[in-house]
């Protein structure tokens, strides 16, 4: 058995199934043995193209240099331009529709997805009018954690409601609050969202505290819906 042979042969398998393993991903198929697949192929194609570089080496440095003159064939300065250009323009996101227009292929499940409230109870020994607070984040703060503080109109904090967690367990959820408000009107509440590090903040104005339900949801890209139901 020549070991050429079963080099070719393994690279050109490895391939057809990395190949076909690609274009499933591209149009978002992630089931988890099509990414383990994927990987398992990669690796054992990158292995076996190095002993194939080895093996045909001098027909590499044939295409990359003249052998007369030893000055560099244009094929070789194309081909770098390409791969190069390409791998600028991915890793600076420019070609980001193209490696996310797959998404029209993918079956999508048009059921609504589940949205999940994290109910919590702060206050419960103050004095205050108890209240109610629900805040929804929106897509683009859905994986950052959240504080709710009550500051007057100067932006003096008065109260914290909801302080960060120093540890959390899974996903940051949405909020259900049972609390107490204590400050007089008019007051901020100030919502802080939290991510790796960041953190961004948006305030809603409060006028009154009559019995009743009052909208919060602004467009701010951080909040989907919050409501404040005064008891």
């Amino acid at each position: 058995m020549k070991n050429k042979n079963l080099i070719s042969l393994t690279v050109s398998i490895a391939f057809f199934i990395l190949a076909s393993t690609g274009i499933l991903l591209y149009v978002k198929q992630k089931a988890h043995f099509i990414e383990m697949t994927h990987t398992i192929f990669g690796m054992l194609f990158i292995s076996f193209a190095v002993f194939h570089i080895m093996n045909n080496w001098d027909s590499i440095k044939a295409y990359s240099k003249d052998r007369k003159t030893g000055s560099i064939k244009k094929e070789l300065v194309v081909a770098s331009l390409i791969t190069g250009i390409i791998l600028v323009l991915s890793v600076t996101e420019v070609l980001e529709p193209i490696a996310e227009f797959g998404k029209i292929f993918a079956s999508g499940d048009k059921r609504p997805s589940t949205i999940n409230f994290a109910e919590k109870k702060t206050q419960d020994s103050t004095s205050g009018q108890p209240v109610v607070l629900l805040i929804q984040k929106n897509k683009g703060a859905s994986s950052s954690s959240l504080s709710v503080e009550v500051a007057d109109t100067t932006g003096k904090v008065l109260e914290t409601l909801v302080a960060p967690e120093k540890e959390m367990k899974g996903p940051p959820a949405n909020l259900l609050l049972q609390t107490k408000i204590a400050s007089p009107v008019p007051f901020d509440i100030i919502f802080t969202f939290s991510q790796e590090g960041k953190t961004s903040k948006v305030s809603r104005r409060v006028k009154t505290m009559d019995s009743g339900v009052q909208g919060l949801a602004k467009e701010d890209g951080l909040i989907e819906r919050a409501y404040l139901d005064v008891q």
